[in-house]
Parts: structure tokens; C-alpha cells; sequence
């Protein structure tokens, strides 16, 4: 399929999903076997076309890539793990050959009691290892018999790997729909109710084009952290591997291992919080067997946790969907209601590429809903006229710093449009994909506005705004990104993001200190190197002009010196002729 016929459908994935989830709280038998349906067709419904699947599911092990530019790279070995269901290659050899007649499949353990012996323990240590350890497990397990159609002794190696090496899976969604259709379909009710930050977290990573372009340029490891993250549609992101406890996945622990640093610094702003600072001091001692519908506020819990706020559905129940309130979209939208002076009052550009073909209306009725709803939550432990100034407060805060944001977007913006970057646009490397990006996608995708961009500099485009800035984080080219648009994509990828996330987690010194001031700093370094820039091209230019005419003035000299010369030549000559 030729690149142009991809590209228009590049980022349909995660808005093309019609998954049914939610809080679903079915608990019968025939409710929870047709929530299974749906469960074991995980990925028929995330992708549910024939190019999606190509891009996505089919299984092409570590031959070639993922999504519309598959073809440009191959995944590293590490990836079969981190996308099984898309690059798993399964062992192969004698030596399998050779397990397989000597062990039965009821003997996993037997053998990798030697050869893993942590998974085993922790195996050993989980409840598919105890299905009857008390009351709740014992009745939930009675029901996952009556759903699956079978009596279970224990859940082993072979119930989610399959029963030998030579048909080996790594346990996906699907699988483990099987027996927990009610949390997986939750799960994919991020496409329903929210966004599907988790459930697409593949097709975020691949689509946008840094990504193939590291490939391309000789980086193909560099992403460790990028695959590692956005490998979220697989229930062992939250639960550990082979003990998959529930307990696990309701400490706060689990969400921070991805949701921390530069971009989003959840952790850092809610374990520095007077909630974090009680959780550690008290969290142990609270009980993280209960489910979270059964916790009570200032009692089992004293301070909420990640999950407590951000799994609450509202009406008491709780879903395996932490992105049902979600407004600010990681603040990376501009947001209607700023009187822009940059070019972003022209976002979207007339881009038609979701999620980057809208300004985020913050006052929607969805949206105020949502934030309702986070009243609601937080009035669990404040009061109500509290949680709603706090809220207010956060929207107005993110309003301020989007006005700083279109400060520093007008500047970049005049620095690109007179060409006054340390290095011409002509002389600066492509954008990742450059030289095929405008041709793949048209103007009917990428806008008139940056699809002229893109075949006027031939894809040596600036880093300018939400939608072409971000990469300068991810893939440096040759004097693209400069350090001008360098230091406005750290602004506002990263500064606005501890400041608004300080904000949201009640943590002061990173709302101030590692956020507002820094973008406050980060506006005052663009302003001078701006000056700086915009002095360096008038140097330049006058340079430039003396030089040319201190090289006509030599000429002139060296002409001059050469008639004289040719003159006295020719009066020498004549003098001799008269003698």
C-alpha cells in the first residue's frame, strides 16, 4: 500500500474504535459471557479494518514495523515482548524439541523452578496459584468456572503461554479476557469514555514520524523508553508478571513507573503532596485487598491514591479506566478562549489529522461534566466549595499558561519567518519523514498552511507550535532543531507540564519552582536569543556587504595597477621607436 493511501488514515486508530466498556458492573453469568465476546475479540474491535490490522495485529515478528510506516523500519528484538501480539517470534531449536518429549505442558513449573525460578515463586505467590485463599477469591473463581466451562485446580503456564514452546503466546488482552472479561472490557472503554491514552499506546508511538526517522538515521535502540512506556495495552503494565496481583495494581506505585518526569511528572507532584507524604507514612498498613468500590474515604484510605481518584466512574462504581474525567488533554491542545497573537490562533492550520484538528473547548458540556465529576471525587475528602475553587483554579491557571505559551510561540514564529536561525532553513537537515511527509499525507490532511511548509523548504521545516514542535525532543537533525526551538519545546512540553501537574496534585514547589518560574525563565532565554539571532543576521549581512565591496575596491586596484603598468609599457616602447 503506497504511502499516500496510508497517510489518509494516519491517527484513525484512536478515534475509530467502537468498543464497549466503561463501568460496566455486570455480575450474571450470561452478562459476563457476552462481555467475554468481546473481551476475546480485543483487538478485531481496537482495529477493526483490514489496513488497521496490517498496521497493528498481524503478526509480522521482527521483519518489519509497525503502522503507516512499517515498511521504512524493522523493531528491534526487544519489541516481540513489549507488542507481542504484533512482532512475538517464538523459540525455536532442538533444544525445545527435546522439552517437549520429555515434559508434559502440566509440567512448566517442574522445569522452571530451575530455569526461572522468580516467576515460579512469584507464580507461587499469586492468586492463580491460590484461587481459594478466602471468601472473595473462592466466589470469584466459582464464577470463572461457569464461564469458561471447566473446573480450576490453579491457573499455570499453560492457561495463559499455551500448552507447548512450539505454539508459545505471550498473554495479551484477549487472553486474559477469557477469565476476566468485566475488567478487559472496562479497559477498552477508553474509546468510549475518555481517550485511549493506554489501549493505543502502540499506535501513538509509531505514528508520528520521529519515530520511523530514528530508525532511518541509525538509532533504533534509542527509544527504550518510548516502547517501554507506550507498550500499555497489555494488563501486565499495572500488574507484575506471573503474580498479577489486584493489590498491586491499587498502590500508586504502579501508575508511576511511566507517569513521571519530564513530560508528565505525576509522581514526583503527588508524592511530594500532603497526599503522597501521608501515603507513605501510613499506606502500609492499609488494606490493599479491598476493592476500591468497598474503600472508605478517612478510613481504609486516609489520602486518595492515583487509582482511588482516577478510576472513580462516579456513582460509587470504579472501572479499570482511569481516562473518563480527563480534560486538559496532558495540556498539549491549545484551548479555546485565549486571544491568541501567533500563529496559533490559526490551530489547526486547517489540519485534518486527529487529535490534531480541533482547539480543546474546556467549557463543553462533556467537559463540564467531566469536571463535575472531579468536583465530585474530591469532595470525598474536601469540602464541596473547596473542590470546586480548586478546580476553577486549575482552569485558570492552564489558561495563564497558555497565554505565555502564544508569547513564546510569537517569537519563534518571527524568528522563522525572517530566517534568522543560526543556520538558513535551506542549509538545515528535514524534518523526520521530510521528504516524503507532504506527499504521503496532501494539503486535504496536513492543511494548506503546513503542507506549503513542508514543499517549499523541501521538509526542512522550523519547529514551530503543539504540532511540529514536539519532535525537536525526540529527533535532532543537522541545525534542526536550532537551539531557539529547542528551548521553546522544553517550555512548553515540559516546564508547563510540571506547573500545571504541581497544580493538579496539590504540590507547590514543583507548581512553582519546576513549572511557572521556568516558564517565565524560558520566555526571558527566548527573548535574548532572539536579540541575539536577529544581531547575528544584520552582522552577517553587513559583513557580507563589505565584503563585496572591499572586493570590488581591490579589483579596481588591481585594474588600476595593470593600466599603469601597461601605459608605462607602451611609452617605454614608443620612446625606443623615436630613437
Amino acid at each position: 500500500m503506497k504511502l499516500w493511501k496510508l497517510g489518509a488514515i494516519l491517527l484513525v486508530a484512536p478515534l475509530v474504535c467502537s468498543l464497549y466498556g466503561g463501568s460496566v458492573q455486570a455480575q450474571s453469568d450470561a452478562e459476563l459471557k457476552e462481555l467475554q465476546k468481546k473481551a476475546t475479540s480485543y483487538y478485531d474491535i481496537l482495529y477493526p479494518n483490514d489496513t488497521l490490522k496490517d498496521w497493528f495485529t498481524t503478526n509480522v515478528g521482527l521483519e518489519r514495523g509497525d503502522g503507516p510506516w512499517q515498511n521504512l523500519y524493522k523493531p528491534v528484538p526487544l519489541q516481540m515482548y513489549w507488542f507481542p501480539v504484533r512482532h512475538y517470534v517464538r523459540p525455536d531449536g532442538t533444544y525445545y524439541d527435546q522439552l517437549l518429549e520429555k515434559f508434559k505442558p502440566t509440567e512448566c513449573v517442574k522445569c522452571h523452578e530451575e530455569v526461572t525460578p522468580g516467576f515460579v515463586n512469584d507464580w507461587r505467590d499469586s492468586t492463580h496459584a491460590n484461587l481459594r485463599k478466602n471468601a472473595r477469591t473462592a466466589e470469584k473463581t466459582q464464577q470463572i468456572e461457569r464461564l469458561i466451562g471447566r473446573d480450576l485446580k490453579e491457573v499455570t503456564c499453560s492457561d495463559c503461554h499455551g500448552k507447548d514452546h512450539k505454539e508459545l503466546r505471550m498473554p495479551t488482552p484477549d487472553v486474559c479476557g477469557e477469565c476476566h472479561p468485566l475488567q478487559v472490557t472496562e479497559f477498552m472503554g477508553e474509546a468510549e469514555r475518555g481517550r485511549q491514552n493506554h489501549i493505543d499506546g502502540l499506535a501513538a508511538n509509531v505514528i508520528p514520524p520521529w519515530y520511523p526517522e530514528m530508525f532511518r538515521r541509525g538509532y533504533p535502540s534509542a527509544k527504550f523508553g518510548c516502547d517501554l512506556c507506550h507498550a500499555t495495552d497489555r494488563c501486565n503494565i499495572c500488574h507484575s508478571r506471573h503474580k498479577f496481583a489486584a493489590a498491586e495494581g491499587r498502590r500508586p506505585e504502579a501508575c508511576m513507573s511511566c507517569h513521571m518526569g519530564f513530560d508528565h511528572p505525576d509522581a514526583e507532584s503527588y508524592s511530594e503532596s500532603k497526599m503522597g507524604y501521608i501515603y507513605h507514612m501510613e499506606g502500609e498498613h492499609w488494606d490493599w485487598e479491598k476493592p476500591l468500590a468497598e474503600v472508605v474515604p478517612g478510613k481504609d484510605y486516609r489520602t486518595p491514591t492515583c487509582q482511588f481518584c482516577h478510576f472513580d466512574q462516579g456513582n460509587g462504581k470504579f472501572a479499570h479506566n482511569p481516562v473518563t474525567k480527563g480534560v486538559w488533554r496532558m495540556g498539549t491542545v491549545p484551548p479555546k478562549g485565549v486571544e491568541y497573537k501567533s500563529s496559533l490562533k490559526d490551530y489547526p492550520f486547517g489540519i485534518n489529522l486527529p487529535p490534531l484538528n480541533y482547539k480543546l473547548d474546556v467549557y463543553s458540556p462533556d467537559n463540564k461534566k467531566r469536571s463535575e465529576q472531579w468536583v465530585a471525587v474530591c469532595s470525598k475528602c474536601h469540602s464541596p466549595r473547596f473542590a470546586r475553587l480548586y478546580r476553577e483554579n486549575l482552569d485558570n491557571f492552564m489558561f495563564e499558561m497558555w497565554k505565555l505559551q502564544d508569547r513564546a510561540q510569537g517569537i519563534v514564529d518571527d524568528i522563522a519567518a525572517n530566517d534568522e536561525f543560526d543556520v538558513p532553513i535551506k542549509e538545515r537537515d528535514i524534518f523526520p519523514l521530510g521528504d516524503i511527509l507532504a506527499d504521503a499525507l496532501g494539503p486535504g490532511l496536513l492543511g494548506d498552511a503546513v503542507y506549503k511548509a513542508f514543499k517549499t523548504t523541501g521538509g526542512k521545516v522550523p519547529v514551530v507550535g503543539p504540532i511540529l514542535g514536539l519532535y525537536g525532543l525526540f529527533m535532532t537533525g543537522k541545525n534542526n532543531p536550532s537551539e531557539i526551538e529547542i528551548t521553546y519545546a522544553n517550555m512548553w512540553f515540559g516546564d508547563k507540564a510540571h506547573a500545571w501537574k504541581g497544580v493538579a496534585h496539590g504540590q507547590q514547589d514543583i507548581a512553582w519552582w519546576y513549572g511557572a518560574a521556568k516558564v517565565y525563565q524560558g520566555i526571558n532565554n527566548l527573548e535574548s536569543q532572539a536579540i541575539a539571532l536577529k544581531r547575528g543576521k544584520k552582522v552577517d549581512e553587513m559583513l557580507a556587504a563589505k565584503g563585496r565591496k572591499g572586493a570590488a575596491g581591490m579589483i579596481g586596484g588591481i585594474i588600476g595597477i595593470v593600466a599603469v603598468i601597461m601605459f608605462g609599457a607602451a611609452m617605454l616602447k614608443k620612446r625606443r621607436d623615436n630613437r
